[in-house]
């Protein structure tokens, strides 16, 4: 029974450690967004939540993907 949890720890840490190790789908976009969150109260808040919770949902990247384009777009003019 010991040899069994033992397994299934190290098992468990070897899973954690790698889900850590990848960057997740939305990080870049995140970078993206920190850099303009000065400018956007929504992107603030995306912001925090991602750095509190470590992923936001497609919905959201989608909108912050949109709140950025905006931002960058009235940089350029």
């Amino acid at each position: 029974m010991a040899a069994v949890v033992a397994i299934g720890i190290k098992l468990y840490r070897a899973r954690n450690t790698a889900r850590r190790e990848v960057p997740h789908v939305h990080d870049a976009l995140m970078k993206r967004a920190e850099a303009h969150a000065a400018a956007s109260p929504f992107l603030r808040k995306v912001c925090q939540e991602y750095k509190a919770n470590g992923h936001i949902s497609n919905r959201q990247a989608e909108a912050v993907a949109k709140a950025v384009a905006r931002i960058e777009q009235r940089a350029r003019t």
